[in-house]
């Protein structure tokens, strides 16, 4: 069995093979370097003084573990490729490599923007990861074709990938609102799985009928 045969070809997904060893190799330095690590977190009170801006994008470069990091680089992998096909699929080769990059950095930078406006301050807040990245992704894949069909084992009125998001995004605000992981930074993977949602049904216009017909 050959490793093609069972991951993508980078002609496939080449974001996915760019983007997660950058992540990689970056947050492996800040593992073992501090001062690495420490010029690329994300501090929003620093931002909202017109100071730092870079880190807006640097910041998901960056973990502060092991698990964190493995999470979001299968994520961003696996859902990066989904991306990538998708819009290849439907509007071919150009706007797969311009729109998958494109639609990366929105998902990075917009909600930590929205973050560093909302912590602009709390002098002690900082934040670091690619799990806006992640989670937009999870959004965009699950609206981008809103009348595939799938189920669930947990959930039984899940027949198709619209119901899907319903479910993601009600456990997202059950996480938020009653989730107890101080660590977890629960308000940004709700904001960036929504902006997602929203880049999908942009992209995609019909998509915003095939939701209300998965709804109605």
């Amino acid at each position: 069995m050959k490793f093609f045969d069972i991951f993508p070809t980078f002609a496939e997904a080449p974001y996915s093979y760019i983007v997660v060893p950058i992540i990689l190799v970056c947050s492996i330095i800040g593992f073992y370097n501090k001062s690495f690590f420490h010029a690329l977190i994300l501090h929003p009170y620093e931002i909202a003084r017109g100071k730092r801006i870079h880190t807006l994008l640097t910041s998901a470069l960056i973990h502060r573990n092991w698990i964190h990091l493995l999470f979001n680089c299968v994520v961003i992998f696996g859902l990066g490729y989904d991306m990538f096909g998708n819009l290849h699929q439907e509007y071919g080769t150009t706007v797969a490599y311009i729109g998958t990059i494109a639609n990366f950095f929105l998902l990075i930078i917009l909600p930590n923007l929205i973050q560093a406006f909302s912590k602009k301050n709390d002098f002690t807040f900082t934040a670091v990861g690619a799990s806006g990245l992640s989670f937009g992704l999870f959004g965009f894949s699950a609206l981008f074709f809103p009348l595939q069909k799938t189920t669930s084992h947990l959930f039984s009125f899940v027949q198709n990938t619209t119901h899907s998001w319903i479910v993601g995004l009600g456990i997202l605000i059950l996480l938020t609102f009653v989730g107890k992981l101080k660590k977890t930074n629960k308000q940004l993977h709700l904001v960036a799985y929504l902006i997602g949602s929203i880049v999908a049904l942009v992209f995609r216009h019909t998509s915003i009928i095939e939701m209300y017909q998965a709804l109605f």
